[in-house]
């Protein structure tokens, strides 16, 4: 694994840790602000704060616990240098329940940026299975 993706695999990993804690708070850490994410239902927000993005995520968060997610694993991870300090990651997440049955499966790319305090998410964008209609 080259050195970019061994660096933003282990953000990934972190990210993934953090939304375990269902701490919508600890999860906006993980983001720049502003942020923008396109969410699986096509739609987009836009947040311009760390309390918006929190706010958001918790939501989100408490979503996974209600479908009786506890953990997660990372699956087949791509990702793609933008400039130096830059890259687009792309990765399949699966929400687990304490039986190990999967509660939610989906692909997710994020356009990730390296500051001094590590990784931060710029953008997010879940991949849609399919065209929304007219």
């Amino acid at each position: 694994m080259k050195a970019l993706e061994v660096e933003v695999s282990a953000f990934l990993n972190q990210y993934l840790e953090t939304f375990t804690t269902f701490d919508g708070d600890q999860i906006a850490a993980l983001y720049c602000i502003p942020t923008i994410t396109m969410r699986g239902d096509g739609s987009i927000h836009s947040f311009q704060s760390r309390d918006e993005i929190a706010r958001f995520f918790q939501g989100v968060a408490d979503t996974y616990r209600g479908e009786g997610a506890n953990s997660g694993t990372m699956h087949d991870l791509v990702v793609v240098p933008i400039g130096e300090r830059s890259a687009l990651a792309s990765v399949t997440w699966k929400n687990h329940r304490d039986d190990g049955s999967v509660a939610r499966e989906f692909r997710n790319s994020y356009n990730v940026v390296r500051f001094a305090e590590g990784w931060r998410i710029l953008a997010a964008t879940v991949h849609l299975s399919a065209a929304p209609g007219p």
